[in-house]
């Protein structure tokens, strides 16, 4: 039976515990990697960058502090604290870029769609 598992989000990892730096001021960390879920802490100094990559995993980036430039593909969006992203996994690129020091939280969905989302329309009431 599966557990429910806690995670601090607040206290930045050890130098130790970054599992990643994919370039200058960036830090990242993973908290959790349980089923179909893992979820990475990433700081980002002004300017950070996160280089394109292609990933199969659909991911939800959750900015905490800041304000980051995701891409995905062709398209750019500015996502600033309090906000999120979703960026479909598959043939994409993505990248993220720190406009501001930043704090993201990068939710992936291990094991993810292939195909786009579904976006239903909003339910309407009579």
């Amino acid at each position: 039976m599966p557990t429910m598992k806690a995670v601090a989000l607040g206290a930045a990892p050890s130098p130790l515990a970054c599992t990643a730096s994919p370039g200058p001021g960036v830090r990242a960390a993973v908290l959790l990697d349980e089923g179909q879920a893992k979820v990475r802490r990433i700081e980002l100094d002004a300017g950070g960058v996160i280089p394109p990559c292609r990933m199969a995993d659909d991911v939800v980036f959750v900015m905490l502090r800041g304000s980051v430039v995701v891409t995905c593909g062709a398209d750019e969006e500015l996502v600033a604290a309090p906000g999120a992203v979703y960026v479909p996994g598959g043939a994409l690129t993505r990248s993220l870029r720190a406009v501001e020091p930043s704090l993201v939280l990068a939710v992936l969905c291990k094991g993810a769609r292939t195909e786009p989302p579904s976006i239903s329309p909003p339910a309407t009431t009579t």
